[in-house]
């Protein structure tokens, strides 16, 4: 049995204590087996110029995988079904999970260890939308993306238009939510910063949504306009892509598990 993240007395009073004490789901298997056999061909995946393809009907090549590209930078993607769960509540979740650390740990509670908000105010007012409480929010998450330890990550969530994104196509068929962060996973003596741009696009489908995520690693979108931030000549580490596209399998799996009925009873709950 894998171990938890450490929770304690207090936490077992909360209402949503039961969704961190689940075995949390580590997704498809085979989903995992296709990691760990190479990189995808670049010629499949996504540029990030080309970030708002993500609107065209349809899939896109490379839709799943990891690659490696030819400037250096690299490219995550995964697609996960959630059955059940619309554009609302995953906007939701992104507004509700940063407020407690066993919220964010209830997402996956082998890997996710501790979050704070730089605002957290912001995410507490009642006046606005979901959105707009994760709009401008920097979370400083510490999470094990494979390499054993708790990382930290700093993800500033931004307005997806600021990001490049055409937002006139929100809400509409072809994408109920999209969630984007410019993120620094935070470095050590032994590795920089590394720079990477988020992105989770969530489209409607029969019996609930499909999520589409992306990591450019290498990047940063700054006025709009994807820049690259890693050196010519320095290529993004393999295992780094790998490993974190086995977590994101797993966390994204666990929580389109518990994320339909997690909402039904916790939507309304801002302070426990």
């Amino acid at each position: 049995m894998a171990k938890k993240v450490p929770a304690n007395n207090e936490d077992k009073k909360r209402s949503y204590y039961k969704y961190y004490l689940q075995d949390c789901a580590a997704g498809d298997p085979e989903r995992h087996k296709l990691i760990d056999a190479g990189p995808g061909d670049p010629a499949n995946a996504l540029h990030i110029d080309n970030r708002n393809d993500l609107f065209l009907p349809g899939d896109l090549p490379g839709e799943f995988g990891w690659f490696q590209m030819s400037d250096g930078t690299g490219l995550i993607a995964n697609k996960t079904f959630f059955p059940g769960v619309d554009g609302v509540m995953f906007d939701w979740w992104f507004a509700w999970h940063p407020i407690h650390r066993l919220r964010y740990a209830c997402w996956d509670n082998e890997d996710h260890y501790d979050v704070y908000l730089d605002d957290p105010a912001k995410a507490l007012d009642l006046s606005k939308s979901m959105r707009e409480r994760h709009w401008g929010s920097i979370h400083n998450i510490w999470e094990d993306i494979g390499t054993g330890k708790a990382d930290l990550l700093r993800i500033h969530f931004r307005k997806p238009s600021e990001l490049g994104y055409d937002e006139s196509k929100v809400d509409t068929e072809v994408c109920n939510a999209l969630v984007c962060a410019n993120v620094q996973v935070i470095g050590d003596d032994t590795m920089p910063d590394v720079p990477v741009v988020m992105t989770h696009f969530l489209r409607p489908c029969e019996g609930g949504s499909i999520l589409r995520s992306r990591f450019w690693f290498g990047w940063q979108i700054i006025d709009g306009k994807a820049v690259k931030c890693i050196p010519d000549g320095v290529q993004i580490p393999a295992q780094a892509m790998v490993n974190l596209l086995h977590h994101n399998v797993k966390e994204f799996s666990n929580l389109s598990r518990i994320l339909p009925a997690l909402y039904a009873e916790e939507k309304d709950n801002w302070l426990d």
